[in-house]
C-alpha cells in the first residue's frame, strides 16, 4: 500500500487593510477545508494594515487555489509555499499589488529552481542579451523578493512570536 501524500504550507500575508482580515480568514476555511483562524499583527509600514501567518496541511495540493482566492484583493502582499511529502516538490506562490502573481518551483533550501524547458523557452525567445537578463530575473522573481523584503523585516524586527524565521 501506498501512503497518499500529504501537503504541507505555510501562508504569509504580509501586509492587508485590516477590513479584509475576516475575507481572508473566510476564503482559507473555503480553501483549506477546514477551520483556521490567523493571529493578526499591525504591520508597521501600512498604517492600519494588518499581517499574519498561517500553517496547514492538506491531502491535496490546495495552494494555488488559496493564491486564486486570496488574489482577487488587490491590496494583499502575500507568499505561499507548499511541499509535497511524497516527492518533496515545492511551490511558491507570491502577490503584490503592483506585480501581481509570481510562480516557482523551490529546491530543498528554498532557492527559486528553472526547469530545463523554462530556461530553453527563455533563451530561444531572448532577443538580446538584456531580455534575456530581464527575463530570468522574472523567472526567479527578483521583483518580487525586492518588494516583499522590507514587509518580512518590519515584521520580523516588530514581532517575534510571528514571522519569527522569515529567510
Amino acid at each position: 500500500m501506498s501512503k497518499s501524500p500529504i501537503y504541507a504550507g505555510r501562508i504569509l500575508i504580509y501586509s492587508t487593510p485590516a477590513a479584509l482580515t475576516q475575507h481572508i480568514e473566510w476564503a482559507l476555511n473555503q480553501n483549506l477545508g477546514y477551520q483556521v483562524v490567523a493571529n493578526w499583527v499591525n504591520q508597521p509600514l501600512t498604517p492600519g494594515g494588518k499581517a499574519a501567518e498561517v500553517s496547514y496541511t492538506c491531502d491535496l495540493s490546495v495552494a494555488a487555489k488559496i493564491a486564486k482566492a486570496l488574489i482577487k484583493w488587490r491590496y494583499l502582499r502575500f507568499e505561499i509555499t507548499e511541499q509535497c511529502s511524497a516527492t518533496g516538490d515545492a511551490t511558491l506562490y507570491r502577490v503584490t499589488p503592483d506585480l501581481g502573481l509570481h510562480q516557482a518551483s523551490l529546491a530543498s533550501n528554498g532557492d527559486v529552481v528553472l526547469n530545463e524547458h523554462q530556461v530553453n523557452h527563455l533563451i530561444k525567445n531572448a532577443v538580446s542579451h538584456k531580455k534575456l537578463q530581464l527575463e530570468l530575473e522574472n523567472a526567479l522573481g527578483n521583483q518580487w523578493e525586492i518588494e516583499l523584503e522590507p514587509y518580512r523585516l518590519s515584521l520580523a524586527g516588530g514581532s517575534p512570536e510571528i514571522f519569527s524565521n522569515i529567510g
